[in-house]
């Protein structure tokens, strides 16, 4: 999606130096730039590469001066770069909230409003999930596991029974939740499997990949 450097400052609460409707549409490392794309400079070490670059637009440190392009002023570059890319490059648009019909879900499962549950995914027995949360297809939620608001499950994620995930947690597909930890203790000629009876909670705003 195309922004204007003007709109990107807004967006970062950030001051334009130049052309305030010059074009961002990506980002990238300032030698592989396109005149779209945005870069940064966070030290003046780096004001060269910078002015070598293609890009027109940079987010740069008050100190650094960069003669034609058009600067976007922020006290950490870095920061705001990934502020930016995040804005830029991610699809935020929701998938319309519904169940799939080919999803089984068990009756004792708690839903609410505005989530999106797609193809194939099991959720078993007293499963609570929370308001405009995603779940992808083929995900498996286990037995009395709780799934936060504002989640999204990308597919093939498995949440053992018992799991307990915050609010906008997202997790990452094929990642299994809760599974047992690798615990064996060796007697009487072999390896017996420890009891693994603990549980597992994840926090708000966590990403797992």
């Amino acid at each position: 999606m195309k922004h204007t450097a003007k709109e990107l400052a807004e967006y970062l609460g950030a001051v334009v130096e130049g052309d305030p409707r010059a074009v961002i549409s990506g980002v990238a490392g300032p030698e592989r730039a396109r005149e779209s794309d945005l870069i940064y400079a966070d030290s003046p070490k780096n004001e060269e590469r910078a002015s070598n670059s293609a890009a027109r637009c940079v987010l740069a440190l008050p100190a650094v001066q960069l003669a034609g392009k058009t600067i976007i002023r922020v006290p950490q570059p870095k920061l705001a770069f990934a502020k930016a890319a995040d804005w830029l490059l991610t699809d935020k648009t929701r998938p319309r909230a519904e169940i799939h019909p080919t999803a089984i879900i068990a009756a004792s499962a708690e839903l609410a409003a505005e989530i999106s549950v797609g193809p194939y995914v099991v959720i078993e027995e007293d499963v609570e999930v929370g308001r405009a949360t995603r779940i992808e297809p083929f995900c498996f939620l286990g037995r009395g596991c709780v799934v936060g608001s504002d989640c999204w499950l990308h597919p093939r994620v498995t949440l053992y029974p018992g799991a307990q995930l915050g609010h906008r947690v997202e997790v990452h597909a094929g990642a299994v939740v809760g599974g047992d930890g690798f615990g064996y203790v060796f007697g009487e000629g072999r390896h017996w499997k420890f009891p693994q009876i603990g549980g597992v909670a994840i926090g708000d705003d966590v990403e797992i990949g």
